[in-house]
């Protein structure tokens, strides 16, 4: 301890230092050693939010889905019903749309797909086209056809190899 009075002040130059003889001389400053939430830490439970879905434009989701140009008239929706019926689509089995979906290929469960709708013809005779593990047709629109039965006819004719 001698060697403590002598050197300590020249090694810190100047600072007041306290040197206690026992340790009945220092003074006992009162300090928590145990924090208040001592028990267990628990994390923030961080919540996983689900974001709102954002709309996608509407696809089909029936097995069946058909094009019309426009809003179908009496006749035609008696045609369309009578062609449906003899190939064992009720209504409520099948979706009537009025715009072409951009990718046919994208609807998985799409069985069978008719177009009536004259822009999309691209021939006078029609044919089966194979999508996926469904059929589609494009035929002329369903007015076009209750005034031309050979062309109602062809239509027939394919629907039947379908069934």
């Amino acid at each position: 301890m001698e060697i403590e009075k002598d050197y300590l002040a020249q090694l810190f130059n100047g600072d007041q230092l306290y040197v206690f003889k026992d340790d009945s001389d220092k003074v006992v400053y009162a300090a928590e050693t145990e924090s208040p939430a001592s028990d267990e830490v628990k994390e923030p439970q961080s919540e996983i939010k689900s974001q709102p879905k954002v709309e996608e434009p509407k696809k089909a989701q029936k097995e069946v889905v058909i094009l019309v140009n426009q809003n179908l008239g009496s006749h035609e929706r008696d045609t369309l019903n009578k062609l449906l019926k003899a190939i064992n689509i009720e209504e409520g089995q099948y979706e009537i749309i009025h715009e072409h979906p951009e990718q046919l290929k994208a609807i998985q469960h799409l069985k069978l797909f008719l177009s009536f709708h004259n822009q999309f013809v691209q021939s006078s005779e029609y044919s089966i086209l194979k999508i996926n593990k469904g059929n589609a047709i494009y035929a002329h629109d369903l007015a076009e056809l209750n005034q031309d039965t050979t062309k109602k006819v062809m239509l027939w004719n394919l629907l039947k190899t379908i069934v």
